[in-house]
C-alpha cells in the first residue's frame, strides 16, 4: 500500500506543479461564481435604477390627468409625433399612445425578450393605478365596491419545498456544476497518468519495476480520484462563498431581481444534504476513475486518449438533457438506475429535498457497480501487453 501511495503522492505532485493546477482552483472557486452573480447584479442594479430615477416617456394623444399621473411617479412625459421612433432612437425610455380608448406602450427590449423592461412595467404600473382609480370612482357613483367584482380570491404558491424555494436557481446549478467538475476535474491527470507515460516509455519502465500491476492502478486512480472530488468539492466551497459575499455586500440589487424575475437564491443547504451529495460525487469520481483510466491505458498516446474522451464528453449531455427536461417527465425508479442519469436525478433530490433513500441507494450501489467494471477493464488491460505495447 505504501508503494501505491508514493505513487499517488508523485502524480499529484506533478500536477500540482504545472499551471493548469491554479485554473482547476480558481475556475470554480472565482470564475465560476463570478460569471454566475455579474450578470444577475448587474440586472438587479439596472431594475434598481428603472424603479428609482426619472425616465423619459414619449407621448402621443395622452390625456392631461394621466399625463399629470406620470408626473407624480417620477416619470417625465415628451410629446412627440412617433413615441415609437423616439424609443428607438434611444430618445426615450418608453413610448406611450393613446388612440380609441387604448394605451400602447412600446418597450424598448429586444423581440426575442420575453419580459418588460424596468421602465415599461414602471408605465405600466402607473397606468393600472390610474385604470383602478378611475374604476373605483364609477364603482361609487353607482353604489358598488370592489368586492362586488371579486366574489372570492386567488392566490398561487409553489409547490416545492422550502428548500428549494430558498435555494432559487442555484437548486438548477448545483446539480449541472457537481455534474461537470467531476467530469472535467481528473481528466488531464488521468491522461498524463496512462497515455502520456506510454507516450514517453515511462509506463513499461515501471510495470517491469518489482510493482503488482494492481498497486500501479491503486496508485494513480486514487491521484485522479482526489483531484476530480476536489473539483466538485471546490465548486460547491465557490458556490456557498459566492452566495455569502453577493448577499451581505449586494442584498438591495438580489432582492429588487427576484421580486419579479428568477430568484437567485442562498446557498442555505443543510448538513444532511451536504453529507449525501459528497456522497453521491465520491462515487461518481470513482466511476469517472476507472473510465478515463480504461481509455487512457488502451490509446496510443495522448493525443489518441483526447479523442476517445470526445465521444465520453458529447455522451455527458445526455444526463444534462434529460436533468433539464425533469419538470416534464415522471422520473420512474429504473432511472435511477442508469449511469450518469441516476447521478444526476440524485444530486437534483438531494439539493430539492426530495430524494426518498430508496433512489439513493439505488443509484448508489448501481454506480459502485460501474465502478467495479470500469476498473477492472482498466486493470485487464494494463495486464495484457498487446495493450501496453500497441503503440
Amino acid at each position: 500500500m505504501r508503494q501505491a501511495l508514493k505513487i499517488t503522492w508523485k502524480e499529484l505532485v506533478s500536477y500540482i506543479r504545472e499551471e493548469r493546477f491554479w485554473m482547476l482552483l480558481l475556475m470554480p472557486i472565482v470564475i465560476m461564481p463570478l460569471l454566475m452573480y455579474a450578470p444577475s447584479l448587474f440586472l438587479g442594479w439596472l431594475d434598481q435604477q428603472g424603479k428609482t430615477r426619472v425616465l423619459r416617456v414619449a407621448v402621443q394623444g395622452v390625456p392631461p390627468e394621466v399625463v399629470a399621473t406620470l408626473q407624480e411617479n417620477r416619470l417625465m412625459p415628451l410629446e412627440t409625433d412617433d413615441p415609437r421612433r423616439a424609443v428607438q432612437r434611444r430618445e426615450a425610455e418608453v413610448g406611450l399612445v393613446f388612440a380609441q380608448g387604448r394605451f400602447t406602450v412600446y418597450d424598448k427590449t429586444s423581440p426575442i425578450n420575453l419580459q418588460d423592461s424596468a421602465a415599461a412595467q414602471r408605465v405600466k404600473d402607473t397606468l393600472q393605478r390610474h385604470k383602478d382609480k378611475l374604476v373605483e370612482q364609477r364603482l361609487r357613483a353607482g353604489g358598488l365596491d370592489w368586492a362586488d367584482l371579486e366574489p372570492f380570491g386567488l392566490e398561487t404558491k409553489k409547490a416545492a419545498s422550502e428548500q428549494e424555494q430558498a435555494l432559487g436557481l442555484l437548486a438548477l446549478l448545483i446539480p449541472m456544476l457537481i455534474f461537470n467538475m467531476v467530469m472535467a476535474g481528473g481528466q488531464s491527470v488521468a491522461l498524463d497518468a496512462t497515455a502520456g507515460e506510454k507516450q514517453m516509455g515511462t509506463l513499461e519502465a515501471l510495470l517491469v519495476a518489482p510493482l503488482e500491476p494492481w498497486k500501479l492502478l491503486l496508485g494513480k486512480g486514487l491521484a485522479v480520484f482526489v483531484t476530480a472530488l476536489f473539483s466538485s468539492f471546490a465548486s460547491v466551497v465557490g458556490l456557498a462563498l459566492g452566495s455569502f459575499m453577493v448577499y451581505s455586500g449586494f442584498s438591495p440589487q438580489i432582492r429588487a431581481l427576484s421580486a419579479e424575475h428568477v430568484p437567485i437564491g442562498t446557498f442555505a443547504l443543510p448538513a444532511s444534504s451536504l453529507t449525501l451529495i459528497l456522497l453521491t460525487a465520491v462515487l461518481f469520481s470513482a466511476f469517472l476513475v476507472g473510465v478515463v483510466l480504461s481509455l487512457g491505458i488502451f490509446a496510443r498516446s495522448y493525443r489518441e486518449a483526447n479523442t476517445y474522451l470526445i465521444p465520453l464528453e458529447l455522451l455527458a449531455f445526455l444526463p444534462m438533457l434529460i436533468f433539464f427536461l425533469s419538470e416534464h417527465l415522471q422520473p420512474q425508479i429504473w432511472h435511477f438506475a442508469l449511469p450518469g442519469v441516476g447521478v444526476v436525478f440524485a444530486l437534483d433530490g438531494i439539493v430539492k429535498g426530495s430524494a426518498e433513500p430508496g433512489q439513493l441507494a439505488l443509484t448508489w450501489l448501481c454506480t459502485l457497480v460501474y465502478t467495479l467494471a470500469a476498473l477492472g477493464w482498466a486493470y485487464w488491460s494494463l495486464r495484457r501487453e498487446d495493450v501496453i505495447f500497441r503503440n
